[in-house]
């Protein structure tokens, strides 16, 4: 059984997009971060810019302006003011 995380993309409008991905990276304001299965928890402020996923159908990509990311245990909440799937 391969590890994943669950990534939910949701704005304040309750837009959502659930995402089953083997790894993620995301813009920080101090760069790019990867986040892999078994991630240490954290919470950090999204700069602009893109969200690449991949999974088991190819990488997806989504253009943030800027937002929050929660990472706890293999889930991953991303609240931004929006997304759109590049």
């Amino acid at each position: 059984m391969t590890e994943e995380l669950i990534v939910t993309i949701i704005t304040p409008e309750s837009r959502e997009e659930i995402i089953r991905t083997s790894s993620l990276v995301v813009p920080l304001t101090d760069g790019y971060w990867g986040i892999l299965p078994k991630h240490i928890n954290m919470v950090a402020t999204l700069a602009k810019g893109k969200i690449t996923a991949k999974t088991t159908s190819g990488d997806l990509t989504f253009i943030i302006p800027s937002g929050w990311i929660e990472v706890f245990h293999d889930k991953v909440i991303i609240l931004t003011p929006d997304f759109q799937r590049a």
